[in-house]
């Protein structure tokens, strides 16, 4: 998938989270919607898909949280906590170590070249394998798994 149809994935999960959360507002008449979404869709459009990525799942979350207050102040705890699980789930991906390795390798990339960022991964994925591998070294072993005997109900 290219850097582009990342962003355009992206933007189209965000603004179908935001218009989900609209739709759940039945205090926002039609027009407060469409006014909300077309002012969430022009400060989408004004990213640059070409700029430098630099995402931070955290201060994203933080962020949502704050819009999901200022939308829903009336919001219990399990609405917001609803809310926010729901965009965390969205998140979620961009938390896992290979899509993390994959932005820092794009910025590597663009900004020291092919062959250093080439050669930044290699020795990132054999870090990752040089742990995993003691990790596996050093758990405790588990016994073999035994498959229960069924006990007969009438004493047999």
């Amino acid at each position: 998938m290219t850097t582009q149809n990342a962003a355009d994935d992206q933007r189209r999960q965000l603004r179908a989270s935001f218009e989900n959360l609209l739709q759940e507002q039945a205090d926002l008449s039609a027009d407060d919607r469409g006014f909300l979404l077309k002012h969430f869709d022009e400060a989408l459009q004004q990213q640059d898909p070409s700029a430098p990525a630099d995402f931070d799942p955290e201060a994203l979350r933080r962020d949502w949280a704050a819009a999901v207050d200022a939308l829903v102040p009336e919001a219990s705890a399990s609405e917001r906590e609803f809310h926010i699980r729901r965009f965390d789930d969205t998140l979620e991906p961009l938390r896992r170590d290979t899509i993390q390795d994959a932005y820092e390798y794009s910025r590597r990339r663009r900004e020291q070249g092919e062959e250093a960022a080439a050669q930044w991964l290699n020795e990132r994925n054999a870090s990752r394998k040089t742990a995993q591998a003691a990790a596996a070294a050093t758990a405790p072993a588990q016994p073999a798994a035994r498959k229960a005997t069924p006990r007969n109900p009438w004493g047999g």
